[in-house]
């Protein structure tokens, strides 16, 4: 809409209605975000910036470790991993790799066969800190109203758009979405 608006080929009256659909837009984005949970935990609002996350070594957990044999030799290759999944010994998957795709598995710099994974799941690696909250300085920054009413302005807030989604996309990498 901020593109729109900002292409020149709209009247005052257009930019009007296309602000008041932003607003709108706006308003449901922040309920989104404000009711937006994973685990009791609010991920888009800073509700749960005092919750303490503890790490697996406080909760006195050890890193699992996944050890299976390989044979790697030309493309004739073929690996077994099994893990075991449950509480009795025959709960296990088994996860079988063929020579078609060893040769791209295997490709990349410092591949290894074992491999280390949390004992439980949801509980972050050793170390790890909860991280912030996606939100940002209000005066001029993400949080920052909209406002398509002139061309001037609808190019200003497109920049602030698109700088809220590289923060968006930062917020995810850390997250290691």
């Amino acid at each position: 809409l901020a593109v729109q608006s900002g292409n020149g080929t709209y009247s005052d009256a257009d930019r009007g209605s296309i602000q008041i659909e932003i607003e709108q837009l706006t308003d449901e984005i922040n309920r989104i975000a404000d009711q937006a949970q994973y685990n009791q935990m609010h991920m888009l609002s800073n509700k749960s910036a005092s919750q303490n996350v503890r790490t697996a070594e406080e909760l006195g957990m050890q890193p699992a470790k996944i050890n299976t044999p390989a044979s790697l030799s030309g493309s004739q290759a073929s690996w077994t991993l099994r893990v075991h999944v449950g509480a009795n010994q025959d709960e296990a998957i088994a996860v079988n790799i063929y020579a078609a795709n060893v040769a791209n598995l295997f490709s990349g710099e410092g591949a290894q066969a074992a491999q280390t994974a949390p004992v439980q799941e949801g509980v972050q690696q050793e170390g790890a800190q909860q991280p912030a909250p996606a939100t940002a300085p209000s005066q001029g920054g993400v949080n920052s109203p909209v406002n398509v009413t002139t061309t001037v302005d609808a190019n200003t807030s497109l920049a602030k758009i698109e700088n809220a989604i590289r923060m968006i996309s930062d917020q995810r990498a850390n997250l290691g979405a």
